[in-house]
């Protein structure tokens, strides 16, 4: 029998060694193939990358579950979306992790324009997959896309004479949303003869966005930006807008020559320039309702002081102004009027006499009458 030489030996021991290298090199070039593709899928499937794919996605907004939401007649579902759609273009989205279940595994994520929350995501596993013996390769699927429900903190609050407009978004105040009826004070002795308007405070609350508010006069005319309108508060939480109506306007000139006749007739009266006013007030009756006190303060003037009144000649008129001219209604108006009566006295003196008042009048029976001096 031939006995191997010892080179024969050894070169059979080399091919084993080769062939157990090689096999060894092809195992762990499997082994290194199958851990980097087990790395990939892991890392794939981060649920970080489903929430990537979502905000990035152009019609995620109109996939948002907005049957949990709370809408009113001044913020509907449209206008929620139209706003949403716009503050979203105008922000960068982004998410942040919120919470895990310990039930079902699922991911819940908070979804931002800006600072501002806009929904929450929902990340379920579907398929769970242990490679490598620790690394698990999940399936995450959305669950839930849910718009978030903004806390509602804005108010408006707006005060306003009863027979003004106000609208919220372009949605008219009913008589429901009125909070607190105030009599204005002034017009205390002309609702006596009159319908007067009272100050209304409407009270609108927990609205999810600041709103738009639009104030129209008796006549219908948007007051919204004039100077009547003040803004009392300005902030997060609230917009609150007050006003201090009704407002000033231009009276009309032949309404303005008949207001300043009869302030000259009834201050002629006082100083006794007034044919027939020392026997009676019939002269400046026309000027008042008929139970006026005003006319009974006259009375008990023409008896008592008149005859007192120093006597005097060229009286005359200057620097007759109108103005603070309020239309509270069709019939109720008030304005300030001002002038200065001079008269010369015996002894050839000067005097001035200042009137300086507001002056309420009524619309009794087709004619203008003052009902209130303030």
């Amino acid at each position: 029998m031939h006995k191997k030489t010892p080179e024969q030996s050894f070169g059979k021991i080399k091919i084993i060694f080769v062939v157990y290298v090689a096999v060894l090199v092809f195992l762990l070039l499997i082994f290194l193939l199958y851990a980097r593709k087990t790395l990939i899928l892991y890392e794939a499937s981060q649920p970080q990358y489903v929430m990537d794919r979502l905000i990035t996605t152009p019609s995620f907004l109109s996939s948002m579950n907005t049957s949990g939401l709370l809408f009113n007649e001044f913020e509907t579902k449209e206008d929620y979306e139209e706003q949403l759609a716009q503050f979203v273009s105008e922000n960068p989205v982004e998410y942040h992790f919120l919470k895990e279940s310990y039930t079902d595994g699922s991911l819940t994520y908070g979804i931002y324009a800006g600072k501002t929350p806009i929904g929450t995501a929902v990340l379920k596993p579907q398929n769970t997959v242990i490679r490598m013996i620790a690394l698990p390769i999940t399936d995450w699927t959305i669950a839930e896309l849910n718009a978030y429900e903004a806390h509602g903190n804005y108010d408006v609050t707006v005060t306003v004479p009863d027979n003004y407009t106000v609208k919220i978004n372009d949605v008219i105040l009913s008589d429901t949303y009125i909070t607190k009826e105030t009599p204005y004070p002034e017009l205390i002795y002309c609702q006596e003869y009159t319908e007067v308007p009272v100050q209304v405070t409407y009270q609108i609350s927990d609205l999810k966005q600041p709103a738009q508010v639009a104030v129209l006069d008796a006549d219908g005319q948007d007051i919204s930006e004039s100077g009547a309108m003040t803004e009392a508060s300005e902030s997060t939480s609230e917009n609150r807008i007050l006003s201090s109506l009704p407002a000033q306007t231009e009276m009309p000139q032949e309404l303005q020559a008949y207001v300043l006749d009869a302030v000259i007739t009834y201050s002629n009266f006082f100083s006794n320039d007034l044919p027939g006013g020392q026997t009676s007030i019939d002269p400046i009756r026309h000027l008042f309702p008929e139970d006026s006190p005003y006319l009974s303060l006259a009375e008990q003037y023409r008896q008592k002081d008149m005859r007192f009144f120093t006597s005097h000649s060229n009286t005359a008129y200057s620097g007759e102004t109108i103005t603070e001219y309020i239309p509270y209604n069709e019939s109720c108006f008030s304005c300030r009027v001002s002038f200065e009566k001079s008269m010369t006295i015996s002894g050839g003196r000067e005097v001035i006499d200042t009137t300086d008042n507001v002056y309420y009048f009524v619309l009794l029976d087709g004619v203008w009458v003052i009902a209130d001096i303030r």
